[in-house]
């Protein structure tokens, strides 16, 4: 199962962990895996081509991707920076929707 867990404060995402196999077909195969794979990694790219952010992700071959979320001093970037977070929780939570039994998303607020 994938897990993808959001770490927020004040309600700001400020990490976000995304770790397992969904386990729907063969390695290679896998269609919620190479979903959950291009919605969190196309946000990682928007945010550098469109607001001139690099993130730098950690990961791991074995399906692990870490993100920390930086706080901007300017309150419009950060917020556009947030906005397409939510935006890729979203998809995210679509996926886990249609695909419960594979995909399981952690979304607490204040846990850091």
């Amino acid at each position: 199962m994938i897990v993808v867990k959001v770490e927020r404060q004040e309600s700001a995402v400020r990490a976000f962990d995304i770790s397992g196999h969904a386990g729907f077909a063969e390695y290679g195969s896998d269609i919620v895996c190479s979903a959950v794979s291009g919605i969190s990694f196309g946000m990682i790219n928007a945010v550098e081509r469109l607001l001139g952010i690099h993130l730098e992700p950690d990961m791991q071959n074995d399906g692990w991707l870490r993100c920390n979320i930086p706080r901007l001093a300017d309150q419009t970037q950060d917020d556009k920076l947030q906005l397409l977070i939510e935006a890729m929780l979203v998809s995210l939570t679509s996926v886990a929707e249609s695909y419960h039994d594979h995909v399981c998303i952690m979304d607490n607020c204040d846990n850091i």
